[in-house]
């Protein structure tokens, strides 16, 4: 087997994506696989075919290495080269009464999947095909169910399944049976049949648990109250000095905890290990991540999460590359104004010396005006900002986040909350 000089995703026996190498097996490799698993298969020396013999039904295969796609093209794209000769093994098969099978080969340690493109499509369009598509959330859905089938947007039928599963797939295209899609729509393929799913989960689940949320918070927050509740529950971020930020935290995941029907939409999550994704919501519905936001209205923008967590989650996330952000926005009073009350409770609160520490920044209250929801996306992402947030305590600046100004706003806002003050 020769490999590769590209990590690119790959899928274990377990259906799991990591980072790999790819492995292009030889022709006698490819041989010894296919003559394991598919059943009454041998190499015609006059034809050169492989002709194999199933239930007294005969078949040809033409068998081709899956493998990444290739610079520039994102690493969960794979495919098999079309071969120049395919028209002619196409041919030759009908000629003996054979069914000819374009089959693509998977192996990456003790995974060994196939795929079946449907040859059809690929002789008649070869102009258009010179390569056959398949995605590593295909391979994935293959190994962890056994069989898995699409219809791609250009009409190509493509079927991915386990070693284990040959026979079936056999029984299947053998016996001329409809496929069985995984939906009944055959229009679409997987990826806009998946997109159409979260849609729908976005709008069905999503959106109506956030708007629940905002129906039941308090829109007048006052700082000396909110820091104290905060603290009285002893929540985790209870001394952040952005307190609206904090707080509207706090509440949302008490909305979380009190409500378990929420659990499968929204969740709490934070990883801020190295390497870790430090966003604080995941939407299981939408294998996505998230971010709550106290927005300012008289600020120029929101600020984000951290750079290269944001463009790390869209650049290698497979179907569904969005970040979805619950923003509050709020007024705000400055805290100076009303003799620093804020600021002095506060500075108690952590014992410190200088009981004005902060007071040019702090707020005094806030009241919540709106409420919406923001998605980023690889076509919007080309209007999000840059900036970075002065230096750390050693001194080096801070790593850059993003930021969405205000002017941009349109691009990103997906819903407007129903929202009453």
């Amino acid at each position: 087997m020769k490999y590769g000089k590209v990590l690119v995703d790959q899928v274990t026996a377990s259906g799991d994506i990591v980072e790999g190498y790819d492995g292009s097996l030889s022709i006698t490799e490819i041989y010894d696989r296919l003559s394991r698993y598919f059943p009454g298969l041998e190499k015609d020396k006059k034809s050169g075919l492989l002709i194999g013999f199933y239930n007294d039904k005969k078949y040809t295969l033409r068998c081709k290495n899956i493998t990444y796609l290739g610079i520039p093209h994102p690493i969960f794209k794979k495919r098999i080269q079309i071969a120049d000769d395919l028209s002619d093994f196409y041919v030759k098969s009908l000629d003996i009464d054979a069914t000819p099978l374009l089959i693509g080969i998977y192996e990456y340690k003790d995974n060994l999947l196939f795929a079946e493109f449907g040859i059809d499509t690929y002789v008649e369009k070869k102009a258009h095909n010179s390569s056959a598509h398949v995605y590593s959330s295909d391979l994935v859905s293959a190994t962890t169910d056994g069989f898995f089938q699409k219809i791609d947007y250009f009409g190509n039928r493509i079927t991915v399944f386990r070693k284990d599963m040959v026979n079936l797939f056999l029984d299947t295209v053998l016996s001329e049976k409809d496929f069985v899609l995984l939906e009944d729509d055959t229009k679409y393929g997987f990826e806009e049949r998946m997109l159409a799913y979260y849609s729908r989960a976005l709008n069905d689940k999503v959106i109506p648990n956030i708007q629940a949320f905002f129906d039941g918070l308090n829109k007048e927050w006052y700082g000396i109250d909110c820091y104290r509740e905060m603290f009285d529950a002893n929540y985790s971020k209870k001394g952040w000095a952005e307190w609206t930020g904090s707080y509207l935290e706090y509440k949302f995941e008490a909305f979380i905890d009190q409500n378990q029907d929420v659990h499968d939409t929204i969740q709490f999550y934070q990883d801020r290990s190295d390497g870790g994704i430090d966003l604080d919501l995941y939407f299981p519905v939408l294998d996505a991540y998230g971010d709550l936001k106290a927005h300012n209205i008289a600020s120029r923008g929101i600020p984000g999460n951290d750079y290269e967590t944001v463009m790390r989650i869209l650049d290698k996330h497979l179907i569904n590359s969005h970040i979805y952000y619950i923003i509050a926005e709020h007024t705000a009073t400055k805290d100076k104004d009303y003799g620093s009350e804020v600021t002095v409770y506060w500075n108690r609160l952590l014992k410190k010396d200088n009981l004005n520490s902060y007071a040019e920044k702090m707020k005094h209250d806030a009241t919540v005006v709106k409420a919406y929801v923001l998605d980023i996306n690889n076509d919007n992402r080309k209007y999000l900002s840059v900036f970075r947030q002065g230096v750390n305590s050693n001194g080096r600046p801070r790593a850059p986040k993003i930021m969405i100004e205000d002017r941009n706003l349109e691009h990103f806002i997906i819903k407007e909350l129903n929202y009453k003050y």
